[in-house]
């Protein structure tokens, strides 16, 4: 029988003795940068996600009438139709028979109508002095806002932006549609003697 000899004690194997340490450095170093790479990620969700302006315009947008020739899309932004006023929200039309009406109001409801089918798209023509894009407005079946309102005799045509509607007016007077059925103040008069208190 073999003897061990005295003073030799009894070795185990050291492979991964040394790897261990390495392999745990590593993979702290991998956790830190795929918790980085993941926060990273999170930052850029919430950036977009919270940041999302929808579009103005298109078959989903929500878009109001302010007054007889305005419009204020989802995002805030607000439109002037071009080449028309409409009478003012507060302003009063006179009938044939002297009889006062709420033109400013009617003339809101008649844009309203015209845009109830939705799909309201705007082609950007100048800027107003109100920082308001000044733009040709179409709805479904409606390719011309504007011209839809002077039609219909409640919007007038503006010579100063080239009287692009100075036809649709002629036929409105003749037909004695909407304003045109009594007497009205045109709508830059009216707001000339009524000035804007807010």
């Amino acid at each position: 029988m073999a003897r061990k000899p005295s003073g030799q004690s009894r070795r185990t194997p050291t492979t991964g003795t040394r790897s261990q340490p390495l392999s745990k450095a590593l993979a702290n170093s991998l956790g830190k940068v795929v918790a980085l790479v993941l926060v990273l990620g999170l930052v850029l969700l919430i950036n977009h996600y919270c940041s999302f302006q929808p579009e103005p315009f298109g078959p989903d947008a929500h878009i109001v009438s302010i007054d007889g020739d305005s419009l204020r899309a989802a995002n805030g932004a607000a439109y002037r139709l071009f080449g028309i006023d409409a009478p003012e929200l507060k302003q009063t039309c006179e009938e044939a028979n002297g009889k006062t009406w709420l033109c400013g109001r009617a003339a809101k409801a008649k844009l309203t109508t015209l845009m109830k089918g939705g799909n309201v798209t705007c082609e950007e023509k100048d800027k107003d002095r109100y920082g308001r894009v000044v733009a040709v407005c179409s709805a479904e079946g409606i390719p011309d806002l504007g011209e839809a309102m002077v039609l219909a005799g409640y919007a007038i045509d503006l010579p100063s932006q080239g009287s692009p509607y100075a036809q649709a007016e002629t036929e409105a007077r003749q037909g004695k549609r909407g304003i045109w059925r009594g007497t009205f103040e045109e709508p830059a008069k009216w707001r000339q003697a009524h000035p804007r208190t807010d």
